[in-house]
């Protein structure tokens, strides 16, 4: 095959088997790693483990600079400007550059760097691994973005199941022949690395053919406003990845490694209802920036309406299975030594399912041009979560961070909700209705088995929640999304 093939210009539709084949293949064997490293490594390597893919990706975001967010925007630009092969070379200089600095300050201070995740420097070698990590990560995110730059979305896919898959394979290989974190984690890097050799020979093969793109470019400013678009890139991800680690963060320091390992597998239990709760909002909600843009915006609210209610209460039925057999899930699938982390799945649950509800009314802020809106918010539960995770850890354990995770995500969620509806958000009464619902599981198994079935039956029965009409377009946008994505264009 010419390589010139691989890079014909597409719609996502015409990649629409990679992206089911990954959408569908994904979850269950993530899961499956998952369960594997947790049973092989045992509560504490996997409580080293978890921490370490908090480094890994905190150190790629500060190494990155945020520049491989600018690729969607600009490469169209320069690629119809013939300077594209130019505009890659500088990007990727100053990735390259930045990730080499941070990795060589990583090594240098890698006993200060363990002692600041791990409270020990013993862990400095694996800091040391970690640090290896960063460079092929940075130019794992840059291929990436520069082939959704060039709508080459099968090579974007392609990439990243490469990478799951060897990670998966080899990481479960390793787990079981050593039972320690830095095989796993030594795992990671050889999947980045061979994933970016692989793809990053096939895109340097391109640029050498595109002749008509050699031209140089001499704009002035170019890399203040590189820069200026992509800082936001750099804050956001950050903010929110210490928002989803400091639970595990700090219950290593005032608890143990075990602790950490122990917590993490409620949290991966827990967290299978994010991957369909991402999935649900997805489907519900494929055009409404379309809709948005032709000046369709109170259509544009209904769906967005009906999104977050239709996808609440389709995650709250698999919330409900997962409560009701998470004792037999852990001891089942992880094993007995991980049994007390059962105890923090309900709690959990909210946070997840609050989370699914942030992904779906997150989309405002970009129709309205105000995406600082959920920065804002993530800062502020940044700081409650901090604040909730030191008072309550000592006292409650792992449910104290828990509770702690849920309760600041409420936090977000009240001061998103009421910036959106200042800058013009309108939803029902009984959407808010059903986003109060997560808090169900919060309470003891016969009361959220009380107001389940009475839910159920209020959905089903009344026009209180859902309608008739809401009902069947909710089905019916679902069987079209599905034969969306099973039928080429």
């Amino acid at each position: 095959m010419k390589i010139e093939n691989l890079f014909r210009k597409e719609t996502i539709a015409e990649s629409a088997g990679i992206v089911l084949a990954f959408t569908l293949i994904q979850p269950p064997l993530q899961m499956v790693r998952g369960i594997v490293f947790a049973r092989f490594l045992g509560p504490s390597e996997y409580g080293v483990y978890t921490l370490a893919f908090f480094f890994i990706p905190l150190a790629a975001l500060l190494s990155k600079l945020g520049i491989p967010s600018c690729f969607t925007r600009y490469i169209p630009q320069y690629e119809k400007q013939e300077m594209l092969r130019d505009f890659i070379v500088k990007a990727y200089r100053v990735a390259f550059a930045s990730s080499c600095l941070i990795t060589l300050l990583c090594v240098l201070y890698s006993d200060r760097v363990a002692e600041l995740i791990y409270e020990s420097s013993q862990y400095s070698r694996l800091i040391v691994i970690c640090s290896v990590c960063i460079l092929p990560h940075a130019l794992f995110e840059s291929l990436k973005y520069t082939f959704n730059g060039l709508r080459i979305f099968k090579l974007s896919y392609l990439l990243t199941f490469f990478q799951f898959l060897v990670f998966t394979l080899l990481g479960i290989t390793l787990a079981i022949a050593y039972r320690n974190a830095e095989p796993a984690i030594v795992a990671n890097l050889i999947a980045l690395i061979l994933a970016v050799t692989i793809f990053g020979y096939i895109m340097m093969r391109y640029l050498i053919g595109q002749e008509e793109q050699r031209h140089k470019i001499h704009e002035r400013g170019f890399y203040k406003k590189i820069f200026k678009y992509s800082v936001w890139f750099v804050i956001s991800p950050i903010v929110f990845l210490l928002f989803r680690y400091t639970d595990r963060w700090m219950l290593n320091r005032f608890l143990e490694l075990r602790d950490v390992g122990v917590y993490s597998v409620g949290e991966n239990v827990a967290a299978l209802i994010f991957m369909f709760g991402t999935l649900a909002g997805n489907i519900l909600m494929p055009n409404l920036s379309t809709l948005w843009e032709q000046g369709e915006r109170k259509r544009a609210l209904n769906v967005l309406d009906l999104a977050l209610r239709g996808n609440i209460l389709m995650l709250i039925c698999g919330a409900f299975v997962l409560v009701m057999l998470k004792d037999h899930i852990i001891t089942l699938l992880y094993g007995a030594e991980y049994s007390n982390s059962a105890s923090v799945i309900g709690v959990l649950l909210i946070f997840f399912l609050l989370h699914s509800v942030h992904w779906t009314i997150s989309g405002y802020a970009g129709l309205i041009e105000k995406t600082y809106i959920p920065l804002v918010g993530s800062s502020i539960g940044l700081a409650f979560n901090v604040l909730l995770n030191f008072l309550l850890i000592p006292e409650y354990g792992i449910m104290g961070a828990a509770m702690a995770t849920s309760i600041s995500f409420v936090v977000i969620l009240i001061v998103i909700f009421a910036w959106f509806i200042k800058e013009g958000l309108k939803l029902k009464l009984n959407t808010f209705i059903v986003c109060l619902l997560p808090g169900m599981f919060v309470l003891n198994e016969i009361a959220i088995i009380v107001i389940f079935v009475g839910l159920m039956a209020t959905v089903f029965l009344t026009q209180l929640l859902v309608t008739g009409e809401e009902r069947r377009k909710i089905f019916e946008q679902m069987r079209q999304a599905i034969f969306k994505y099973v039928r080429r264009k």
